[in-house]
């Protein structure tokens, strides 16, 4: 049986397929199809490969329902993950006298050559096409270009259809790839490497940008557009490569082309070009991070709309709910709320303690507004009547729609991953016999959606200290020490600090008072009381807590009013290990250096909570919805 929430890498999708999944989640989408330089950051999985895959000509095609020539913008991808670029041969130059050209030159051929290999795929208009007007640009323009770059290659282009054009080109320059090789095979040999280098040299400047121009003008081509060149995973080149991307997105091309430069959060290697000048932003591109830091229904609700609409469809399309369901968002949350139902037991309980707290509301209410109270409170207030110790309190059950949307933190891979492993754990508890007969998942039972909650939350966690590990050494031995000697070994206690703190704020005050403890009770969040004391320690601990995913980064007004500092949020998908709420508003607490220091090398709680203080005192603060907002 089809799994309908099994993942399919971008790149390998149809344009019909593609057309079918892809749900617009970004509102910064028009801004990164605009004319300009772009550089898109966002988390491992929150979609920028498929927000690149629906850039291209042929989803435009089928989406938009109009032909080549019709298409507002003409876009390629270069993927560096599917490139030799980076070779760790190529390391080999970084000392020698024109390490830039030959890395630029490589550069510029994987682009062309992608680019090419990306127009042959094009459905062209027959009425358009003019050879005369192919050999033109071919003799006039490619070849000029090409052997001022130094070839001396003999090409034979086939002019019998673009498409067949664009490839016959794109055989000729893998061939100039092949003939790259050998030069770094023999960098190999360290007794006595020769780096005499007289291959062709081709440049972003002398190359691409005079050669791409005249392609917009060949008949057929969208007349007038923009050249959207995507270079996706950009966080896989060398730091000598980043700098000359960097020198290519400083020569400010657009409108003609423009870059629009994909990366990891934390990984892009470098700002600076070949010749250290800084590239800035918004003078030489314009920065977007597509990463979703809030997911609840009142931040604006981005997130939770589009992965209901995400989900929903590819139910839909598998045949588990019919086309009423796509009709409005309320009936898609409806039938998502069957697939996906919250644990009864648990929903009762929290009602209960909604119940009690509206009851007590009149005279010892805290919020504005009685819902505000029972959002805020409901499910902490049952979380800690649970009983006396975490271990039952461990018995929360993460399942429900919400629960699962909210638990992958603004990435959307991780939801469709946890719900293709729940719908997976859930078909092969179905008997052959009645699979044969027909018989399907009709719902994913509580238990497997809170088993495969927790089961994701210890892998990721545990699977990306490894990473970290490797990121450090170089090596996959761990470690063995108790002490914490190495940057992960510090984040892991950071991360062990935050989630025991942010339970022991859930938890805090007196069972019989539905009101007691902290006045903010979900805390997801710390902020930095003197962020410009922050010293090197611990931004490299909070540095790879963002690359790996572990904490989002955002800002926040100081204490004071008087300016902005740092906020680090924990990835949501860590609340089962913690016993944490991920669901509504949360608040956040201030930090100094000195409790920090003793969390990274601890790992116990970042500070004690007095119930007798204010949560001023305790540095407890809400986010406002302007906060939630801009983060």
């Amino acid at each position: 049986m089809a799994n309908p929430f099994s993942v399919i890498s971008p790149e390998e999708l149809t344009a019909e397929q593609a057309d079918q999944l892809f749900v617009e989640m970004h509102s910064d989408y028009p801004e990164i199809t605009r004319p300009g330089n772009t550089l898109i950051m966002g988390a491992r999985g929150c979609g920028k490969s498929m927000l690149i895959r629906c850039s291209l000509p042929d989803f435009l095609m089928v989406r938009e329902k109009i032909s080549f020539s019709k298409l507002p913008y003409l876009a390629v991808c270069i993927s560096i993950k599917r490139t030799s670029l980076n070779l760790q041969e190529l390391h080999k130059l970084d000392n020698v006298h024109i390490p830039y050209l030959i890395n630029e030159h490589f550069l510029t051929l994987n682009v062309v050559m992608q680019s090419f290999l990306s127009l042959s795929k094009n459905k062209y208009e027959d009425e358009y096409y003019d050879a005369t007007a192919y050999q033109i640009f071919f003799e006039k323009t490619y070849m000029r270009y090409l052997k001022a770059a130094g070839c001396k290659d003999t090409v034979e282009p086939d002019y019998t259809s673009p498409s067949n054009f664009f490839t016959s080109l794109y055989e000729h320059l893998f061939l100039m790839s092949c003939d790259f090789l050998p030069y770094i095979t023999n960098l190999l040999f360290p007794e006595n490497p020769d780096f005499s280098y007289s291959l062709p040299l081709l440049s972003y400047s002398r190359f691409i940008v005079p050669v791409f121009t005249k392609i917009l003008e060949l008949p057929g081509f969208p007349q007038n557009k923009t050249l959207l060149i995507f270079i996706d995973d950009a966080d896989n080149l060398s730091m000598i490569q980043t700098q000359i991307l960097n020198s290519w997105l400083a020569s400010r091309t657009q409108p003609t082309i423009s870059l629009k430069v994909s990366t990891q959060i934390g990984l892009y290697k470098t700002y600076l070009t070949p010749t250290d000048v800084l590239v800035e932003a918004p003078h030489d591109y314009q920065e977007i991070d597509i990463s979703f830091l809030y997911t609840t229904k009142l931040a604006g609700g981005s997130f939770y709309k589009k992965a209901i609409k995400i989900l929903i469809k590819r139910l839909y399309l598998n045949h588990y709910v019919d086309e009423a369901a796509l009709e409005s968002d309320q009936a898609a949350e409806s039938a998502l709320k069957l697939f996906f139902p919250s644990y009864e037991k648990q929903e009762n309980g929290v009602a209960e303690q909604a119940k009690i707290i509206s009851c007590a509301y009149e005279t010892d209410g805290r919020g504005y507004r009685k819902n505000d109270d029972v959002r805020r409170y409901a499910i902490p207030n049952y979380i800690r009547q649970l009983g006396g110790t975490s271990k039952s309190r461990r018995t929360y059950r993460y399942a429900g729609l919400d629960n699962i949307i909210h638990l992958s933190s603004g990435i959307i891979r991780y939801l469709l991953d946890a719900t293709a492993k729940m719908f997976d754990t859930a078909d092969n508890q179905i008997p052959e016999d009645d699979k044969r007969l027909g018989k399907k998942v009709k719902f994913i039972p509580t238990d497997v959606q809170d088993n495969v909650m927790r089961a994701k939350a210890d892998f990721y966690l545990f699977a990306e200290l490894q990473k970290g590990k490797e990121l450090e050494s170089g090596i996959h031995e761990i470690a063995t020490s108790t002490s914490p000697q190495s940057t992960t070994d510090k984040l892991a206690n950071l991360i062990n600090a935050m989630g025991k703190t942010f339970h022991e704020i859930l938890v805090s005050g007196d069972i019989d008072n539905p009101f007691s403890g902290r006045s903010e009770r979900k805390v997801f969040s710390i902020a930095l009381s003197n962020p410009e004391q922050v010293d090197p320690e611990l931004q490299q601990v909070f540095q790879l807590g963002v690359r790996l995913g572990f904490l989002h980064k955002s800002y926040i007004g100081n204490k004071d009013g008087t300016g902005r500092t740092f906020l680090y949020v924990l990835n949501r998908c860590f609340a089962p290990i913690f016993t944490l709420d991920p669901t509504g508003f949360q608040g956040y607490l201030f930090m100094t250096n000195d409790d920090l220091h003793k969390a990274i090398y601890s790992g116990k709680e970042l500070r004690r909570i007095d119930n007798d203080k204010s949560d001023d005192e305790n540095g407890l603060y809400q986010l406002s919805l302007f906060d939630c907002m801009e983060g």
